[in-house]
């Protein structure tokens, strides 16, 4: 029997779920597919979900390796380095040494240079004084000459040991900053250099067992080019270790599978 007009809703007056539901029955009405035979009533078996689970394990993924695993010792060691590292990278500025060298050898110059301008002119002060040279007038007008060149250079030779002087302060007041921190956190600069030589023995330790298997992962054997060409084993190992920081940095926020 036909629906009543007045009963069937109006467009406007057509709810979501009430479209759903009509969309639903006339998907259901669908003739069977004339490829497969299968129509829309087709089934699954019982329990199996259309759609994998997001993290649904798979026998076919490989197990994580053992040898990635970060354990609770290995990041208290990287936790003294990187501690270390902020406390030595917020450490004062030193001098340059190269500009510390070169401001002592010439302080020293200039030192030497006015102790021997001070020396001429005691020696002539002395000269003078002596009665005989008043007989030798000639000789005694040259000394006074001499004299009088002698303290003209004293003092341009103090005025540049005094410059050198005050560079060689400035330079030693900046060391002695430097100095003063380093020492104040000696414990956590030594606490990092341990943790550090005990890193790299575990790396040591990782990359012989890396190469001691018989078949080294992707990652070791071709980005690392394993083995190492004969001579340059040395470089090769310098490299691994680089590697070797990163990966296990990487796997420090990583969680165990």
């Amino acid at each position: 029997m036909a629906a009543d007009p007045a009963s069937t809703p109006l467009p406007s007056q057509v709810t979501p779920a009430q479209l759903i539901g009509e969309i639903s029955r006339l998907v259901r009405e669908l003739p069977p597919c004339a490829h497969c035979g299968q129509g829309a009533r087709a089934t699954f078996p019982s329990g199996q979900p259309l759609v994998p689970a997001a993290r649904e394990p798979f026998d076919d993924l490989p197990v994580q390796d053992a040898l990635e695993l970060v354990d609770d010792d290995e990041r208290w060691l990287w936790r003294l380095v990187d501690e270390a590292e902020r406390v030595a990278a917020a450490a004062p500025a030193g001098p340059d040494p190269a500009q510390v060298a070169l401001v002592e050898q010439r302080y020293q110059e200039a030192y030497e240079a006015e102790h021997k301008v001070a020396l001429r002119i005691q020696a002539t002060v002395t000269a003078l004084a002596r009665p005989s040279s008043w007989l030798r007038p000639g000789h005694r007008t040259a000394l006074a000459r001499h004299l009088r060149d002698d303290r003209a250079a004293a003092v341009l030779a103090a005025i540049q040991r005094g410059r050198f002087e005050e560079m060689r302060t400035r330079l030693r007041t900046v060391a002695a900053r430097r100095a003063d921190y380093l020492r104040t956190h000696h414990d956590t600069l030594s606490a990092g250099r341990n943790a550090r030589e005990e890193l790299t023995r575990i790396l040591d330790d990782l990359i012989d067992a890396y190469a001691r298997m018989p078949q080294p992962p992707a990652w070791f054997k071709f980005g690392l080019d394993f083995p190492p060409a004969p001579g340059t084993r040395r470089e090769w190992l310098q490299q691994a270790r680089r590697t070797m920081v990163e990966r296990r940095r990487a796997a420090l926020n990583r969680v165990p599978l």
